[in-house]
């Protein structure tokens, strides 16, 4: 009788890979694009939005906007992981293996949170099918279409920065700053607080993950260059995005 090693389940697998992507310690090119990104990481997390509704009272008209907005992007998040798994070459390329094994966890984790997304909306009276019928303003848009071109034209690296980093990173923030007010909008009704709970209390680890990524899979001087570039612009942007719904929710 031959006997071999049993594979793992996923499940093992996915903890597995991320025990792999363990902070570790940042070179020096990390060190100073975290530091040149800071102006714009920040302001993301003090758009004029975020402030109002810390300072309260709560701008719903707002933040009926956001969601309507930026469905599409939630929508999208687990697609532009898919289409940046299609760039991976299982072990071609250092850290691909890690990276496409990280990509087919994250999907799957990512499942949920576009109905996440929807139950919040429907809770700030927002209808269903308002959502999955809006088309986005051209603020957010943009946004949309360069992350759908960061993850079909640029590198894993690339990729990497400007969906998983900039985007998760500071959104971990930001729904950390506002989930206070928006506990005392919903009260017990938890279901419509799930999309902003798992972003503001148990979804650090995709951020410091893909940094991670970001230094196994950068290749050179002239990549770390345009990983700090596309990250800066996905922070731009996405600070435009938000600063636009706030002006048509005051104005």
């Amino acid at each position: 009788m031959t006997t071999g090693t049993r594979s793992p389940s996923r499940t093992q697998h996915h903890r597995t890979i991320k025990s792999e992507l363990t902070e570790s310690v940042h070179p020096a090119w990390v060190e100073s694009m975290i530091a040149n990104l800071k102006p714009d990481w920040n302001g993301v997390c003090e758009s004029p939005l975020f402030e109002a509704t810390v300072q309260g009272p709560l701008p719903e008209q707002s933040w009926r906007y956001v969601v309507l907005e930026f469905f599409g992007v939630v929508e999208a998040f687990p697609k532009y992981m898919g289409v940046t798994l299609g760039k991976t070459t299982f072990g071609r390329r250092p850290g691909d293996i890690l990276a496409r094994d990280w990509l087919i966890g994250n999907i799957r984790t990512e499942a949920l949170h576009a109905q996440w997304f929807i139950d919040w909306a429907v809770g700030l009276g927002v209808t269903y099918d308002e959502m999955v019928s809006h088309r986005p303003g051209p603020e957010v848009a943009a946004l949309q279409e360069y992350l759908w071109s960061m993850a079909y034209r640029g590198s894993l690296a690339e990729a990497f920065a400007a969906i998983n980093y900039a985007i998760e990173g500071t959104t971990g923030e930001w729904t950390r700053l506002v989930i206070p007010a928006f506990k005392e909008r919903f009260g017990d009704d938890k279901s419509g607080l799930m999309w902003l709970i798992e972003h503001a209390e148990y979804d650090d680890a995709h951020p410091r993950e893909a940094l991670e990524l970001i230094k196994i899979t950068v290749q050179g001087e002239e990549e770390r260059q345009r990983v700090e570039e596309v990250a800066r612009l996905s922070l731009q942007l996405f600070r435009r995005g938000f600063d636009a719904c706030h002006r048509v929710g005051t104005g």
